[in-house]
Order: structure tokens, then C-alpha cells, then sequence
């Protein structure tokens, strides 16, 4: 009794089933509102991006006389003890720092960039532990000079002082922004001229400014040249040559 009675339920589940998949099959899917149609094709047309106009980069540039230096200087000394090799580092490094602002460098332009021990080992052998035979301390300092007439002067005197390393000198200005004004005006310039020639060769009229990014600003050293021998006086010859300033502009104009 009680398994015809399961048999039954059983079967009326799968009547019921059968009869809700043949109404799912059957219902037509409903088509969407205008209101949901306008919103579909808001979003569409957001997606969608606006790629006409006229694009053109310019680019102005800015030849100045540098008025700062900057020189890396060092010290670097190698003895059998580290205490010895410390104690000698140190030593010079004080005597430049003391005769830098002797020649009126002030601290604030007086940097330690870079400061070394290097453990010094004999020829490695295979299944040999190398011994340290000695020890290499390294002592670098950044010098901004700020009077560039007294460049030659100030590397003579850190190399007296006890400096044995001179690792490069950089030229710039001690405020840029004026001259990176100058060159960002002349840099819209190039890219107007530029989008005039452009559309008046297209035969169309030339419309309103839609966008404008710059590229940043850029300087770099021309006709430089620096010796770091002592000439026949006993001061470093030193040119400071030009510094060039440029700046590139990208700009999109509208088509009329």
C-alpha cells in the first residue's frame, strides 16, 4: 500500500514539472521599455569616443647660461685595518667639509651622497676560504656651487683638502620656471602654426581648442666641456657651456 502511494507522488511531481517547463517554453520574453531602451543607448553612445579634430604636438626650446654647478667629489682609501682605512676617510672628509665652507659653501649645499666599506680578499682557490687582507672605505659628497665663476676654485681646494676622486660636474639654474614659461609659450605656438597649416592644406576651417597636455619640461646641456686636470696656474679649466630648455605640447583642435 505504502508503495503505490510513493508511486503516485512520483508521478504527479513529474506532471507538475513537465507542466511549468512547457509554460516557461511557451511565455514570450518581453521586450525591453523605451524608458530601458534610452538608457541602453545612453550608455552606448558614452562608450562610443569622439575621435574627431585635428591632433599636433609643438615643441618650444629655451638656450640659457647656467648660473649653478653641481660636482661629486670623494674620497676613497685603502689600508690593511678597517679602523686605519675609517679613521684616514673620515680625516680628509672633514678637512674638505671644513675648507668647503671655509670658500663660503653654505651646509645646506654640502651632501653625503655615497659611503662605502669594501672588505679586500686574496685570489679565491678552489676549496679555500678567502682571506681579507685589507679594507676599502669610500666617502662621496654632492657640492652645489652657487657663485659658477668660483667652480675651478672650489675643486682645487676640495683636491687639496684631500678629495682623489672628482666623479662629474652638472650645470644648471637655480630657478628654471621663467625660462620653462618661455619655453611652453613657444611650444602652444609651434602647435597652432602647426594645426592652422594643417587644416588650411585640408581645406577646412580650423575650430576651437579641445584639449591640451604637456609632455614636461626637459633640459639638457650643450656644448659643455670640463677638465678635471690642473691647468699650468693650478686651476681646473671649466666651461660651462649652454643649457637647452624644452618643453612639448600635445593639442587637439575642433574642425568647423
Amino acid at each position: 500500500m505504502t508503495r503505490r502511494i510513493t508511486v503516485a507522488i512520483i508521478a504527479m511531481l513529474l506532471v507538475v514539472v513537465s507542466a511549468l517547463l512547457f509554460y516557461v517554453a511557451m511565455t514570450p520574453r518581453l521586450a525591453p521599455s523605451p524608458a530601458d531602451a534610452g538608457i541602453v543607448t545612453a550608455s552606448t553612445q558614452q562608450v562610443t569616443m569622439d575621435t574627431s579634430g585635428i591632433f599636433v604636438s609643438g615643441t618650444g626650446k629655451v638656450r640659457i647660461t647656467p648660473n649653478i654647478a653641481t660636482a661629486n667629489v670623494g674620497v676613497e682609501i685603502t689600508t690593511g685595518t678597517l679602523a686605519e682605512a675609517t679613521s684616514q676617510a673620515n680625516s680628509k672628509m672633514n678637512a674638505i667639509i671644513t675648507r668647503l665652507k671655509g670658500l663660503g659653501i653654505a651646509e645646506k649645499d654640502i651632501q653625503t651622497t655615497s659611503y662605502n666599506i669594501t672588505p679586500l680578499t686574496q685570489q679565491p682557490r678552489p676549496g679555500v676560504t678567502p682571506a681579507i687582507t685589507g679594507y676599502r672605505v669610500h666617502n662621496q659628497l654632492s657640492i652645489t656651487i652657487r657663485k659658477i665663476e668660483d667652480m675651478g676654485k672650489v675643486l682645487d681646494a676640495v683636491v687639496a683638502a684631500g678629495a682623489n676622486n672628482v666623479y662629474g660636474i652638472s650645470f644648471g639654474v637655480d630657478d628654471p620656471a621663467p625660462y620653462q614659461q618661455q619655453a611652453r609659450a613657444a611650444a602652444i605656438k609651434a602647435a597652432q602654426d602647426k594645426a592652422r597649416q594643417l587644416a588650411q592644406a585640408a581645406n577646412v576651417t580650423l575650430g576651437k581648442v579641445i584639449s591640451i597636455s604637456e609632455g614636461g619640461a626637459v633640459s639638457v646641456p650643450m656644448v659643455r666641456t670640463v677638465s678635471a686636470v690642473m691647468s699650468g696656474e693650478g686651476t681646473v679649466p671649466i666651461e660651462t657651456g649652454e643649457l637647452e630648455i624644452s618643453v612639448t605640447v600635445e593639442m587637439r583642435f575642433a574642425i568647423q
